[in-house]
């Protein structure tokens, strides 16, 4: 007879993730089963230039694909074969099987490592689920990549990155959570789905696997009130945590982030320099606000710089005057910004976009600078100063000469 085994199945958009737990005698008359994980969990090594996964650190663990049946064991067996202290672990995952997410969870916590939300692009993946890009991942070799906040982490996925010493959430990258669901795991890893109610046993066992979770959140130093949130969210929806709670809930309270800068998507043309950039505003630097530089061709024109500036409750955009500074050129970005709602930047948050159009020559000597301001003024009186946001240039001279190599002048 085929062992079957009682589960919380956590799900995230277009991803089932499920739980495998103590085996139970009973089972669905209807034999369902489906092969609901698609991407069983990779581990890698990937490398960089300097400071590519944070000061000092070049070198990192890249997990990628839904925490299967079998997640837990690779991964105590792939940092076994590491020698010395172990890199930073970095998730792209939509979620996976409860148990084995806070197994990995422990194994991070018991080595004092660090986990992040960042999507590892090894260079020859054209594109990420292809053939090839997978045998890739597969093949033990130490790749050459980068790194991209433009990610997510999602479902038993933010089990994992809870359970580490340190945690890493880069403005950008994105936390979701729903409420879990219970349903049969097989020896083979196959989930089954009740079907009807759930019988007295079931509903037991399932109090246990909430209150197992409940503890290992606990332990990890999360604030529970996280979980108290997950249960409001239906199991076939997804909650994107805000800024806001991903700091009240402790997970990275940091108050001030940036991305290094890095080139969009190639499907999102035209190509942009991007940076991600994350401060504490308000008037008691408890609002958490993500902010977005992008620099674009504009062809025949010149380069478009859009600022996305995120917004506090007490930020009032038409008394604002907003400067890009570097190397000791100051230029001024459109006055009365539109305010709009961008969701895939930040839950919930509101953004005052800001432009200019300047010639290509601005950034020809940005790896002269370390540094690139964003000076905001009273629009009633520019030399009235109200807030300086100081961006890092890494990155920036590789991002923008992919994209000026892009840039295409007419003939």
């Amino acid at each position: 007879m085929l062992a079957y085994f009682k589960a919380l199945l956590l799900t995230a958009i277009l991803a089932v993730l499920a739980d495998p737990a103590v085996a139970q005698p009973d089972r669905p008359t209807v034999d369902n089963a489906v092969n609901l994980i698609k991407t069983p969990m990779v581990f890698y090594l990937a490398r960089g230039k300097p400071d590519a996964c944070g000061p000092g650190c070049n070198e990192w663990i890249a997990a990628e694909g839904e925490i299967d049946a079998g997640a837990a064991p690779r991964f105590r067996k792939f940092l076994a074969s590491l020698p010395g202290n172990k890199p930073p672990i970095f998730l792209q995952s939509r979620g996976g099987i409860q148990q084995q997410a806070m197994a990995i969870g422990m194994l991070l916590r018991e080595r004092g490592m660090t986990a992040g939300v960042s999507r590892t692009v090894p260079f020859g993946c054209v594109a990420e689920n292809d053939e090839a890009c997978q045998a890739l991942k597969r093949s033990g070799k130490k790749l050459p990549a980068v790194l991209s906040s433009a990610s997510s982490c999602s479902s038993a996925c933010v089990l994992v990155l809870i359970g580490a010493k340190a945690r890493q959430v880069p403005p950008g990258a994105r936390l979701g959570v729903h409420s879990p669901k219970l349903v049969y795991v097989r020896a083979d890893g196959r989930v089954l789905i009740p079907q009807g109610e759930e019988s007295p046993g079931a509903k037991t066992r399932s109090a246990i696997l909430q209150a197992e979770q409940y503890a290992y959140v606990h332990a990890a130093g999360i604030d529970a009130r996280m979980l108290e949130v997950a249960s409001k969210i239906p199991h076939e929806n997804v909650y994107w945590l805000t800024r806001d709670d991903i700091v009240a809930f402790k997970i990275d309270p940091r108050e001030f982030q940036e991305t290094r800068w890095v080139v969009s998507e190639p499907r999102q043309q035209p190509l942009a320099a991007i940076k991600f950039v994350l401060e504490a505003k308000g008037e008691n630097r408890n609002e958490h606000r993500i902010s977005v530089v992008q620099i674009a061709c504009v062809h025949g024109r010149g380069l478009k710089i859009t600022y996305f500036r995120g917004l506090s409750s007490d930020d009032i955009p038409a008394r604002r005057q907003v400067n890009l500074s570097i190397g000791g050129r100051r230029v001024l970005l459109s006055l009365g910004g539109t305010v709009s709602k961008i969701d895939a930047f930040d839950t919930g948050g509101s953004f005052d976009t800001r432009f200019t159009i300047q010639p290509i020559e601005l950034f020809d000597a940005a790896e002269d600078h370390d540094s690139i301001d964003m000076i905001e003024t009273d629009s009633r009186d520019a030399k009235i100063l109200l807030r300086t946001t100081r961006l890092s240039t890494a990155g920036l001279s590789e991002a923008f000469g992919t994209v000026r190599r892009n840039c295409v002048r007419p003939s």
